[in-house]
């Protein structure tokens, strides 16, 4: 992930003689967090219901041409921070709850729509870098809570999830500004338990925010 990384920001340093535009700004979402057992196979694989957990974070957007121009590619790399976890399906003050510090790198297609609007949709991958110490918030046991688990869930500090989103944007501010809307969603890759099953999260979210442009094409 490292490695892809920095990939990404030699392309954003070296590249501007094909590049067209620039974006960096805000994020600010919420998400409808759960987690899955993928070795159950009959029934529900989640543990519980879903977690809500507001996000905010900072994306930088690399278009390779001028989606208001013509279709393009671009890549977003982008951090956050949320919170991620499941909550209790019969005891509403249980849950799983723990910090999650994401780094996200995603390919992207885009193009306009006309008046100023943009559509965009994009798939890529994400690291997330989660607070391990105390994950279990509730007044009974966690075994009671979550009656799909056999042992107590012991997490790692880190996962690998697979990202996909769709979204709007709009032209504002004479062009200099970008204000977007997109739907967002993300599944597990690496197990995030240490002991038995294949515990993973996944999530549905929105995120709205504003990006800058800049102009780099020659």
């Amino acid at each position: 992930m490292k490695k892809i990384i920095l990939f990404a920001i030699f392309l954003i340093c070296t590249n501007n003689a094909v590049s067209q535009q620039l974006e960096i700004g805000p994020d600010f979402g919420c998400n409808f967090v759960n987690v899955a057992n993928s070795e159950i196979t009959q029934g529900r694989a989640v543990i519980g219901k879903s977690l809500g957990s507001a996000s905010e974070g900072v994306s930088v957007v690399y278009y390779f041409g001028n989606p208001r121009e013509n279709v393009t590619n671009g890549i977003r790399l982008s951090f956050s921070n949320s919170n991620r976890g499941v909550k209790s399906d019969n005891f509403s003050d249980s849950k799983f709850d723990f910090n999650s510090k994401s780094i996200n790198l995603l390919y992207r297609r885009a193009g306009a729509l006309g008046d100023g609007f943009g559509v965009f949709a994009e798939l890529g991958f994400g690291y997330n870098i989660f607070d391990n110490n105390t994950i279990y918030k509730g007044n009974v046991d966690e075994l009671i809570a979550f009656n799909k688990l056999t042992e107590r869930l012991v997490i790692r500090s880190n996962e690998i999830a697979f990202l996909y989103g769709l979204g709007f944007d709009k032209l504002i501010f004479k062009d200099k500004l970008i204000c977007y809307f997109q739907f967002s969603g993300d599944a597990g890759i690496s197990k995030i338990n240490v002991n038995s099953g294949a515990f993973r999260t996944q999530s549905l979210g929105m995120l709205l925010g504003l990006r800058y442009i800049i102009k780099t094409g020659k």
